[in-house]
């Protein structure tokens, strides 16, 4: 079952930090802007982290990021003369924190906020036990889901963003259609049993899964695509080790490259 993450900085010994930390600029864009897209709640701390106050991110740019104001104006002030500030949200029940030199208050479309630089790393913590894998488009996972509505029939494919032990992330700009009928329209709560994903060169499991959440993105003017956040319910042992083998098995082979 997802839980929720505690938005608590995480001290990391140098170790730890090493293995969590990503530097690509366009990675720290992407994930803060996935952040701020989903409408994700974010702690600010600031005063030497003695002191913090919930925000959200309201845009992310090339350089920078901007999250809302709170309504304390003296708070506001002393975030403002912080010399650091640390930054703690989540993301797919992955926390994410960040530390940078300052804030500077400003606006953003005529309302209050603070602007913060795009910080040069960034710790993505996460439970081992749910690591989640993320899929580049070649390695890109299907997920084959028996559909027995009359407007659909037979099965469709749909293309899995990321995996771990708990659930997965679909595409449903990704889907191939077994039968004749419209694509699928994926609803919160609903429940697919009998769905099998093939593991290269570790086996195909079978799952139930249940849909969490969905969060529409606009790639291209005129393009709306969704990701839909799915739970695991009562994965077996078999297609637990199954998973979990091949997580390992990607994970090797992303820290040999």
């Amino acid at each position: 079952m997802l839980e929720n993450i505690p938005l608590t900085i995480e001290r990391l010994s140098g170790e730890q930090e090493r293995e969590c930390c990503i530097t690509s600029a366009r990675q720290i864009q992407s994930l803060l802007r996935n952040i701020s897209e989903n409408g994700v709640l974010a702690a600010l701390y600031y005063d030497g982290a003695k002191d913090f106050f919930m925000t959200s991110l309201l845009e992310v740019g090339d350089k920078g990021l901007w999250a809302e104001q709170g309504a304390d104006m003296p708070k506001n002030r002393c975030i403002a003369e912080s010399k650091r500030i640390t930054l703690v949200s989540s993301l797919d029940q992955v926390k994410i924190q960040f530390a940078v030199g300052g804030a500077r208050a400003v606006t953003y479309q005529g309302y209050p906020a603070f602007y913060l630089p795009l910080p040069t790393s960034l710790c993505r913590v996460q439970r081992r036990e749910y690591y989640r894998l993320l899929l580049p488009l070649s390695e890109r996972l299907r997920c084959v889901i028996p559909i027995n509505q009359p407007q659909a029939g037979g099965q469709i494919e749909v293309a899995v963003m990321d995996i771990s032990g708990g659930g997965i992330r679909l595409s449903d700009g990704e889907v191939r259609l077994f039968s004749k009928g419209n694509d699928i329209e994926f609803v919160p709560g609903q429940t697919y049993t009998g769905c099998q994903i093939n593991l290269p060169e570790v086996g195909k499991i079978n799952v139930t899964i249940t849909v969490k959440s969905l969060v529409s993105i606009s790639p291209k003017p005129g393009q709306m695509i969704k990701r839909v956040g799915c739970e695991f319910k009562n994965l077996d042992n078999a297609s637990s080790i199954l998973l979990q083998r091949y997580v390992t098995k990607m994970q090797r082979l992303k820290a040999c490259t």
